[in-house]
């Protein structure tokens, strides 16, 4: 049986309240583009980053609030 882990991205506040509600798509450690949804961020992250593949590139959902209350 194989294990999968995944991190989540290091997002500086500053990014966190930038991109807040969006849907942003990271390299290396840097997000590169955003969008409103994982499609158009993949989409303009191809754009701008002609050389790259989509496999290379991670999406991440910045949620809009930071703490759940009940």
């Amino acid at each position: 049986m194989t294990e999968i882990v995944v991190k989540a991205p290091k997002i500086s506040p500053e990014e966190y309240e930038k991109y807040r509600g969006k849907t942003v798509a990271i390299y290396k450690g840097k997000i590169i583009a955003e969008g409103n949804n994982s499609n158009e961020a993949l989409k303009n992250a191809l754009q701008k980053h002609p050389e790259l593949k989509a496999e290379q590139i991670e999406i991440y959902y910045i949620q809009i609030v930071d703490e759940l209350i009940l």
